[in-house]
């Protein structure tokens, strides 16, 4: 039946083991945290999991997917302590994550990433729950509850799930109704009074429906300190929620209904001041306390920020999502997947790490969705296994951001002129995205042991925005801009524009009359994909791959006195070249993956400079005309002996800016970018975890386990400013305890970054002010958990 599995599981041996070495990765050492966390062996005779992915979109061996791909289980995550999508970085090498000053996380796959400061910026590393798209990254908080796996799909997956999924996508698959009552609590409690509390119900409702209904909530107190006041920052505060319905009235139908929802009033994280670099040189002497301000000590817990400020954010997040499938026949199945989905934001940031109102931006947003998929899935023959669909989405983003910045060099920008302090501004913008597609994937088998595959989109989208950088409503910046644009007016003989309104639009076109900016963007392109696949032998599975992936074109969110700053970046495209390996040892202790990639990368968007004749080099999203990513990956699964499991991944990324790619550095100065890395792409990553159980009575099992994570340096933005960098950290994660033979009942105590290692995920320049965001101290504390038969 096409609703339980269009292909047959089976296990993957490598003799293609020395490809793998020579990529000069060392390999025993090595391996797949996702394997090693699923819970049910391939076979009686084998030591090797078997994990069934959606990868895709029909469920298969892992191992017999010819794609990169990290898959790791519910039960692996928690143990692993992993709460957001930021903390895949501790089993999923490759991936990355770093911190932006407005808020919103930014993802990187393999050197495929994405910094912007819009709310509705997208992400290069696409999210899904159940496949059901999470269109934006900042919604992404909730999806880590109750979860049955997570599939990390590596390398553009722009066939199967759309444009801007050039790094690849993250499937999250939630946890299902099970067909008797189920039950179970988790909870822990550590450093900073830091709780986390969920549980779940499970059970059938009648003969044809099922339920589940999971929640959580996540508490803690301040983990910031201000080091020169005392004031504390940093506090948790979460709580999420997933009713899932199931109904199979029939063999030939099943229907998923599942409401999703996070509240996030944590509070928003402080920077650390670590340089003064102000935007005006000049002016800077002229704000008192500017440039002699403390610098932030080099420990995770210094920051400083605005002591009377509120800090709690209030973002909210609702979906709905259906999918329908129906059985046409025992070779084809109709699927429907419709999500409608809702976020709310409001959050006030203290951006330049001082105590000082040199740069604050408080924000309020909303983001409504609506996706719908429609796939026909089936078999011609035993030979010929296919999907054909189309879907249609639609976005609608409406962003408002109040800045203040009156102790700032940038304040005293006018003041030359005769003109008051600027005390700040408004930025409005508002996005309207309608994108439609249609695909169809195809896999062949030539004989037993080879298979060819291909596949192909068509996308068109079109995008509509409004805009515009704006007076706060008391008319003080009005007051400076009105009479500016006028006199440079009057000087080329035109006549003067009339006074701007109180909230009025302060964004000047080149007849430097201000108003709102209203612009369009429709892009269309096709992604493909072309794959071969060998199975020499049982267990084993050598593949190569050529794809291309798109991510669509938009508009920045930006403070801009020159319309032209909110010229869209054009779409980015990425050609990869992939070939790997999978394979398990006879005995089955052993498994693993190995790949090399090279990506072709055009028109890679950042948010850049350009230059602007009134004020100097202004921001503005830009495209990079060519790049490329060369790399390697190596994953593995050791079961040496009864009770223990050794698991890590490597993986080698080297990107580069191609040809002589000039812009202005962080900085404004002016300076030829070829030849470097791309931001937050660490050049080396390692991920391990080490767990050993054995028996200590006839009823109870002991427990200890860990893990280490690496990560390489990296630079924060192109321009590789000293300022900016991000260094080298490795982490440990520590863990033991005791559990029920029966897996009823477990207590175990956790130490993460034992080492208290000092780090960061990001840096930023801003107005007058370098920052970076640290990551927390070393913490501790208890878990439980119980599941109730």
């Amino acid at each position: 039946m096409l609703l339980q599995a269009s292909r047959p599981n089976r296990q993957c041996h490598h003799a293609a083991l020395k490809a793998a070495i020579t990529l000069g990765l060392s390999s025993l050492s090595l391996m797949s945290a996702a394997t090693a966390a699923q819970e049910r062996a391939a076979d009686a005779g084998s030591l090797v999991p078997e994990i069934i992915v959606t990868a895709q979109k029909r469920e298969e061996n892992v191992n017999t997917v010819p794609m990169s791909i990290t898959a790791v289980t519910g039960e692996q995550l928690k143990r692993a302590g992993i709460k957001e999508v930021r903390d895949l970085i501790k089993v999923s090498p490759g991936f990355s994550y770093a911190d932006s000053y407005v808020g919103s996380p930014i993802y990187t796959l393999r050197g495929i990433g994405f910094s912007d400061i819009s709310l509705g910026g997208r992400s290069t590393v696409s999210l899904y729950l159940d496949q059901a798209p999470i269109p934006f990254a900042v919604e992404g908080r909730g999806v880590n509850l109750d979860l049955e796996r997570v599939e990390i799909l590596k390398g553009p997956q722009g066939t199967l799930f759309g444009q801007n999924s050039t790094g690849g996508a993250i499937n999250f698959i939630a946890a299902k109704p099970t067909k008797s009552f189920a039950a179970g609590i988790d909870a822990s409690y550590g450093s900073f009074n830091a709780t986390d509390v969920s549980g779940f119900i499970s059970g059938p409702l009648t003969e044809t429906l099922g339920v589940r209904l999971a929640v959580q909530s996540i508490q803690s107190d301040p983990w910031q300190r201000s080091y020169t006041t005392n004031a504390e920052n940093g506090a948790d505060d979460v709580r999420n929620a997933r009713l899932t319905l199931v109904w199979d009235p029939t063999e030939q139908l099943k229907v998923q209904l599942s409401l999703n929802s996070f509240t996030d009033k944590s509070d928003s994280q402080a920077g650390q001041l670590i340089g003064i670099s102000p935007a005006l040189p000049d002016a800077a002497p002229f704000v008192p306390g500017l440039l002699t301000y403390p610098r932030a000590p080099a420990n995770a817990r210094a920051a400083d920020f605005n002591p009377d400020a509120d800090y709690r954010n209030d973002n909210k997040f609702r979906q709905l999502s259906v999918r329908v499938d129906y059985q046409l026949s025992n070779e084809m199945v109709l699927t429907s997947i419709t999500s409608v989905s809702r976020f709310d934001q409001a959050l006030f940031l203290d951006v330049d790490g001082t105590t000082l109102f040199n740069f604050s931006r408080d924000t309020n947003g909303k983001i409504k969705s609506f996706s719908e998929e429609l796939r026909l899935a089936g078999e011609f023959n035993k030979d010929t296994i296919y999907t054909v669909g189309a879907t249609y989405s639609k976005d609608d983003v409406k962003e408002f951001s109040q800045n203040v910045f009156i102790q700032s060099s940038q304040a005293l920008l006018f003041t030359a002129f005769g003109l008051p302090v600027l005390k700040g501004f408004g930025d409005s913008n508002n996005a309207k995205s309608d994108t439609s597609a249609v695909f169809a994937n195809i896999d062949y088998s030539l004989s037993n042991d080879v298979k060819i595959s291909g596949g192909v989109r068509y996308t068109k989208s079109s995008n509509d925005f409004n805009g515009c950088t704006s007076d706060p409503g008391d008319g003080s910046s009005s007051a400076i801009f009105g009479p500016f644009w006028n006199s440079f007016r009057l000087q080329f003989g035109l006549p003067l524009n009339p006074p701007i309104a109180n909230g009025g639009c302060l964004t000047a076109n080149a007849a430097l009359t201000p108003g709102l900016v209203v612009d369009s963007l429709d892009e269309s392109n096709v992604s493909w994909r072309v794959g071969t696949e060998w199975t020499p032998r049982e267990r084993t599975l050598l593949y190569a791959n050529i794809s291309k992936g798109y991510k669509a074109g938009g508009f920045p969110s930006l403070g801009a006195t020159a319309a032209s700053q909110y010229q869209p970046a054009v779409q980015e495209s990425v050609v990869a070249y992939e070939a790997g390996f999978k394979t398990t040892t006879a005995d089955g202790k052993l498994h693993v993956d190995g790949a090399l990639f090279f990506y072709d990368y055009q028109d890679k968007q950042i948010l850049g400079r350009v230059l602007d004749p009134l004020f100097g080099p202004l921001l503005q999203m830009i495209n990079v005309p060519k790049s490329r990513v060369t790399g390697a990956e190596l994953q593995a699964s050791w079961f040496p002996v009864e009770g223990l499991t050794i698991s890590a991944g490597l993986s080698y990324i080297d990107s580069k800016v191609l040809d002589n790619f000039v812009n202005y550095k962080p900085d404004g100065v002016l300076a030829n970018l070829g030849g470097e890395a791309f931001p937050n792409t660490p050049k080396f990553q390692l991920v391990s975890d080490v767990n050993y159980r054995w028996p200590v009575s006839g009823s109870l099992f002991g427990f200890v386990g860990g893990g280490v994570t690496h990560q390489d340096k990296t630079n924060s933005q192109l321009g590789e400013l000293p300022l900016l960098n991000v260094k080298a950290y490795s982490l440990v994660d520590v863990r033991a305890g005791i559990e029920s033979q029966s897996g009823t009942w477990r207590l175990s105590a956790w130490g993460r970054n034992v080492g208290d290692a000092y780090y960061w995920t990001a840096a930023n320049r801003n107005l007058d002010t370098v920052v970076r965001f640290a990551g927390r101290p070393a913490t501790y504390g208890m878990s439980f958990s119980y599941r109730f038969q």
